[in-house]
């Protein structure tokens, strides 16, 4: 309010005595330093609210897939789990209309119905009116599980119990076909709050005899309508064709949320509404479809999907305001003092010399290409690391101990500095482990403990691990969330086509997430004359100026033409390919290969 105050003065102050525009001029060239902060804050305060309207949008559209994927994993599940109770009891009417000759045969029916479907909480055959006069006019066998344990097999119809009446057995009868009941108690039955599937039983002559009915907990629904939800304030109902609570609470939420389905005629959207405490809530439903008239419906919080969004706002315009104080300070510092200017000019080109030794250091912790030790002569390994800045978060080690390669490849989270300082802390923590231990998920485990260790900026680093027997090939490894290797075997060696095949690994955490994860070890055999390429996500992730990814099947393709070769040459094609695919375009994350080729012995 003040910035805009102050510039209507400007454009009005002795409007008469000549251009506006003039004036503005004059005011400028007399306070330059004012106007740097008045032009700055207008700037920023038009580049903040984009920033925030675009984050807005941003949120909004990923909010209604979030929660369109998750009502559709919900519908999927209880569809599913209807329709598995809807085709037995389907294919149950058929047994029982084929075998209606003895009444008590139905009790081993609706028993073995129970028994062989654990969501079908119970099950009854309602027969007609004296279909079987020596048992009187109402016959119904009903088996229920209890909870207490076991299946109870029992004669339900009675004078106070007429199921004729209910309508489980009267629309089923009516439509000729399967029917989802409204939800009731059951306190004959089930003993507990139920819907009942239920499908017409015809005889020989195709009249209606009966129905076989399946009861289904509410409970049950309640545990499949609360499954996967990305907001913690998400409430989830299901309801039937005539707006009946099937699953979820019935609370003022739940009537707001029904009263827009009521207003809806195809029971299909989204909406938004304010509850009495001035909450925004968003509000979604869908038709459940199939044999039913049920409705989801799916209600999240505004502020738990955009409260961030507004904290984030709030402490924007509060940095806006700090960021104007320092400017203004930063003006006024200039004008009187253009040597702190220069001091910080020599600052910066001090830090960026600095940058550089922290470039050379980073490269000097890499191994140097010939490996040394006992065995080593079955060997040649060659590796390769281009940081996108100065310096990077990539790594890759390895050594010769006891007649076996010890070799590591990793990618720490992020780009710059602190990602190259956990780079050296994941490497020095490697050759320290690796020393005295020969199993890589051991290593891997020391490796994360220690990485856990006051992560507190929640870094963390992909890493593979792995071992080789030089006598042997025998290789056993351990991977950390990182991209699989590739075995590239030289032509002869296998009989199959597939040059470049990708490792087999197991999806464990990355190093720095979890310190109590317990890493999985894996083993395999390396042939003879085969090569081990390993790459961090710099090289599948590669972009050209089109955006597209160099990706994985290129890779497999260029090693599948590298079968012969040897690994500096694997590198150095692998590289060229690169640059061909991205050419003129930025390089966007650290490129880091590792290339071990076992020889084939004389």
């Amino acid at each position: 309010m003040y910035l805009c105050s102050l510039l209507t003065i400007m454009l009005n102050k002795d409007i008469t005595q000549g251009g506006w525009w003039e004036k503005i001029r004059g005011f400028a060239r007399a306070h330059i330093g004012l106007t740097v902060i008045i032009v700055a804050a207008l700037l920023l305060q038009l580049t903040t609210a984009v920033m925030y309207y675009t984050a807005e949008n941003i949120i909004q559209h990923t909010m209604e897939q979030l929660v369109e994927r998750e009502m559709n994993a919900v519908y999927m599940s209880i569809r599913n789990k209807l329709a598995q109770v809807e085709s037995t009891v389907d294919n149950m009417a058929w047994v029982v209309g084929d075998d209606l000759e003895d009444p008590d045969n139905l009790f081993v029916l609706t028993r073995q119905l129970v028994s062989n479907n654990p969501d079908i909480l119970g099950s009854s055959i309602s027969c007609i009116p004296y279909l079987y006069p020596q048992k009187g006019r109402l016959f119904e066998p009903y088996a229920v599980y209890r909870k207490e344990g076991g299946i109870e097999s029992l004669q339900l119809a009675s004078e106070r119990h007429d199921y004729t009446q209910s309508e489980f057995f009267t629309t089923p009868i009516a439509l000729g076909k399967g029917h989802w009941s409204e939800p009731y108690d059951d306190s004959d039955g089930a003993k507990e709050r139920v819907t009942t599937y239920g499908v017409p039983v015809r005889d020989s002559q195709g009249k209606i005899v009966a129905v076989v009915d399946a009861d289904i907990s509410l409970h049950w629904l309640n545990g499949l309508i609360n499954e996967g939800k990305a907001y913690r304030s998400t409430r989830r109902f299901l309801v039937t064709g005539s707006n009946k609570l099937l699953a979820g609470n019935d609370n003022a939420t739940f009537r707001m949320a029904l009263k827009a389905l009521k207003a809806d005629d195809d029971q299909k959207g989204y909406v938004t509404l304010q509850n009495k405490e001035g909450e925004k809530l968003h509000v979604f439903f869908s038709p459940i479809g199939g044999k039913t008239k049920w409705v989801l419906l799916n209600v999240v919080n505004d502020s738990d999907v955009f409260g961030a969004l507004r904290s984030a706002r709030l402490h924007l315009q509060l940095l806006v305001v700090t960021i104007l104080l320092l400017l203004g300070f930063i003006i006024w510092r200039t004008l009187h003092n253009l040597e702190r200017l220069r001091k910080v000019n020599a600052e910066k080109n001090r830090i960026a010399g600095e940058l550089r030794v922290a470039s050379q250091i980073q490269q000097s912790m890499l191994p140097k290409e010939d490996v040394r030790g006992e065995g080593s002569e079955k060997l040649e390994v060659r590796g390769f690391l281009k940081p996108a800045r100065e310096v990077g978060g990539d790594l890759y080690d390895y050594f010769v101990r006891d007649e076996k390669l010890f070799f590591c490849i990793g990618d720490v989270s992020g780009k710059g500095a602190p990602s190259a300082l956990l780079m050296a802390v994941a490497h020095a923590l490697f050759r320290s482990a690796a020393a005295h231990e020969s199993n890589p998920a051991s290593i891997m485990q020391t490796i994360n403990e220690t990485a856990c260790q006051g992560n507190d900026s929640n870094m963390f680093v992909t890493m593979f691990i792995g071992v080789l027997d030089l006598p042997t090939g025998h290789l056993s490894y351990c991977d950390a969330g990182h991209d699989a290797p590739v075995i590239l075997s030289e032509k002869g060696i296998v009989n199959s086509e597939k040059l470049a095949t990708a490792l087999e690994v197991q999806p464990n955490l990355p190093v720095g997430v979890f310190d109590d994860y317990t890493y999985s070890l894996q083993e395999t055999q390396i042939a003879p004359g085969s090569t081990i390429f390993l790459y961090t996500d710099g090289l599948t992730e590669a972009m050209n100026s089109a955006h597209k990814q160099f990706g994985l099947e290129r890779v497999k393709t260029v090693l599948a033409s590298c079968a012969d070769k040897q690994p500096q040459e694997i590198l150095e094609t692998v590289t060229d390919a690169v640059h061909g695919f991205v050419k003129d375009a930025e390089q966007s994350d650290d490129l880091t290969m590792l290339a071990i080729k076992l020889r084939v012995n004389n």
